[in-house]
C-alpha cells in the first residue's frame, strides 16, 4: 500500500499550509499562556517534554535509514550493516567529544544546532535570514531568561563557561531580534506565511521559558515539517516500511540512552535528564545532517 500523501504537488502544498498554520496558532496560545505554563511542576513539565521529543523529535531523524536506502541502495545485509556502523560510530564520537571536551562539544552542538534550524525556511529564503531563524532558540532567550540559560549550559560545561558563553549571546540577543523582525517585513512582501513564522519563532524565543520554546518550535515546527517534505522527497515506499523506518530507531535511541543513564556526570535526576536528551540529540544531528547532505535534502527543501 503506497502512502496516499503522494498523490500529487497541490495536496503536500496543502499540508504543509494546514501545518504552518496549526504551528502558529499553538505558538499563540503557548506565549498567551506562558506564565501558566511556568508554574506547572517541574517534574511534569520535563515529563511533557521528554514525551514529546521522544515521540516526534527523534522519529524525524530516524527517517535516515530510507534516505540511505535510497541514495545508497541498500539492498544486502552487508551494505545495511556496513552504514550502520558508520552511523553509530559517528554517534559514538560525538557523546566521546562531550566527555573528553565538554565546551568544544556544546559549542559545536550550538552552532551546527543553528545551520540545522536555518534549513527549516525555504531554500529560496536568504542564507542571512535562515540563519536569524536558526540560532533564534539559542540566542533570543538570554534577554529574560539568562539565568535558567545559565543553569541548563552548566549541565553540559562548567558554570563559568556558561556564565561566559550566555553573556556572549546575551550580547548578540538584542540586534538579532531586530534582525529577525526587519527579515519579516523583508519577507511580508514575498511570503507572508514564512514572515510569520519568522515573527512567531522570534517572540516565543523570548517570552516562553527556554525548554518550553525549544520543544515547541523543535517536535511542532522543525520535525513534523522535516516529516512533511521527506514524503515528496522520498521514493514512494509502503506504509509498513516507513513505520519501521520512524519506530525502530527510536526503540533503539530510547534504549541507549536508559543503558547510559547511570554513567551520566549529573547528581540530580532532572539535571541528568536534560542531559540525555541534548547530548542524545547532538549525537544523532551530527549523522543526521550529513545524510541530509549528502542526499541533497537540505538543498531540496522548498515552499
Amino acid at each position: 500500500m503506497i502512502n496516499p500523501i503522494h498523490s500529487n504537488a497541490s495536496s503536500q502544498n496543502q499540508w504543509r499550509m494546514r501545518h504552518r498554520n496549526i504551528f502558529c496558532i499553538a505558538t499563540i496560545l503557548v506565549i498567551l499562556f506562558s506564565e501558566r505554563i511556568a508554574l506547572l511542576p517541574q517534574a511534569i513539565l520535563l515529563g511533557m517534554i521528554v514525551i514529546s521529543i521522544a515521540s516526534v523529535g527523534v522519529p524525524h531523524g530516524a527517517l535516515d535509514i530510507l534516505f540511505a536506502k535510497q541514495h545508497w541502495k541498500l539492498n544486502t545485509v552487508f551494505s545495511w550493516l556496513f552504514f550502520l556502523q558508520l552511523y553509530l560510530m559517528l554517534v559514538a564520537l560525538v557523546v566521546a567529544c562531550w566527555f573528553w571536551q565538554p565546551t568544544v562539544f556544546f559549542i559545536g552542538f550550538l552552532i551546527i544546532s543553528v545551520l540545522h534550524f536555518a534549513d527549516d525556511l525555504p531554500s529560496s529564503t536568504p542564507r542571512a535570514i535562515k540563519i536569524l531563524q536558526g540560532g533564534a532558540l539559542i540566542v533570543l532567550p538570554t534577554l529574560i531568561f539568562n539565568t535558567q540559560m545559565t543553569q541548563l549550559f552548566s549541565y553540559f560545561i562548567t558554570q563559568d563557561a556558561s556564565l561566559v558563553l550566555v553573556e556572549k549571546l546575551r550580547s548578540l540577543a538584542f540586534v538579532w531580534s531586530l534582525g529577525m523582525l526587519a527579515s519579516a517585513v523583508w519577507l511580508s512582501k514575498r511570503n507572508k506565511g514564512v514572515a510569520l513564522e519568522v515573527i512567531l519563532t522570534c517572540l516565543l524565543a523570548i517570552l516562553v521559558t527556554p525548554l518550553v520554546a525549544f520543544t515547541l518550535y523543535f517536535c511542532g515546527l522543525h520535525s513534523v515539517r522535516h516529516i512533511l517534505r521527506s514524503e515528496t522527497f522520498l521514493s514512494p515506499v509502503t506504509l509498513t516500511l516507513k513505520l519501521t523506518g520512524l519506530v525502530a530507531p527510536t526503540v533503539v535511541t530510547v534504549l541507549i540512552a536508559a543503558f547510559c543513564w547511570d554513567y551520566l556526570p549529573a547528581v540530580t535526576f532532572n539535571a541528568k535528564l536534560i542531559q540525555i536528551i541534548f547530548v542524545s540529540l547532538a549525537a544523532l544531528t551530527v549523522p543526521h545532517m550529513i545524510i541530509l547532505s549528502v542526499t541533497g535534502f537540505v538543498v531540496w527543501n522548498k515552499d
